[in-house]
């Protein structure tokens, strides 16, 4: 089993520990686990929050580690940027059976451990556990944030999202507002079928003299959205 150190060397002056208070740290609980450092790789310049496969160093780690192998780290935070995060390389760890030592957690959270020739759970079900119901939390209240949002958009008459109808356009404060040039158009469709006009015919005249592409269907979805079915169409309206 090889052993390998991460040092993260925080931006943020508030959660800085120099790398040597660090590395001492590091070598005395791999000390207690009787197995010396293979290498020991040292994150500079990294936000807090950049997933730890995406960092520099982070994936360095990553791929020097095969089964059987262990990360050391002093903090968990330094190397999980959210609860979803987490608990995605928390899985990716696992599945091949790579051990994470966060030192502030009091062991390895990624894989069961065995003592005393008995399997303990130790952190790992936990923190796995507690990272899947963070997670979780997270989407809810990212949901929520979501409904509030368009709550918030509807009480003030704005749109809501999703393909803009025929004849409209959303204005920059973000409200639905007549585009005249399709405007023109629904309106020569309602004079058509207030002169029983079909679907179909209507559709072929809009594309072959406007040279707009509007189906037999829409023409009919159009006309019942706007309460415009003057009069009964021609032949081919139930086709």
């Amino acid at each position: 089993m090889k052993v390998f150190g991460y040092i993260f060397l925080a931006e943020d002056k508030n959660h800085l520990v120099p790398a040597a208070e660090q590395q001492a740290v590091l070598e005395a609980y791999a000390r207690n686990l009787n197995r010396p450092f293979f290498e020991i790789f040292v994150e500079e310049a990294t936000p807090m929050k950049r997933p730890f496969k995406d960092r520099s160093a982070g994936s360095r780690v990553l791929k020097s580690c095969g089964p059987g192998d262990a990360i050391l780290v002093m903090r968990t935070e330094w190397v999980m940027s959210s609860a979803g995060e987490g608990e995605s390389l928390l899985r990716f760890l696992a599945g091949k059976d790579i051990a994470l030592h966060c030192i502030d957690l009091g062991g390895n959270i990624s894989l069961p451990e065995k003592r005393r020739l008995m399997v303990s759970e130790g952190p790992a079900t936990v923190v796995g556990k507690l990272l899947a119901a963070l997670a979780v939390s997270e989407t809810s209240r990212h949901g929520q944030a979501i409904r509030r949002a368009k709550k918030n958009r509807k009480a003030q008459g704005k749109y809501l999202g999703g393909p803009v109808p025929f004849g409209w356009e959303v204005s920059a404060d973000g409200h639905l507002v007549p585009y005249e040039p399709q405007q023109e158009v629904i309106r020569s469709i309602v004079d058509m079928r207030r002169n029983r006009w079909s679907y179909r015919e209507i559709s072929q005249k809009l594309r072959d003299e406007q040279k707009v592409r509007l189906s037999h269907e829409g023409v009919r979805r159009l006309l019942s959205s706007i309460g415009g079915k003057a009069g009964r169409g021609g032949k081919g309206d139930s086709g």
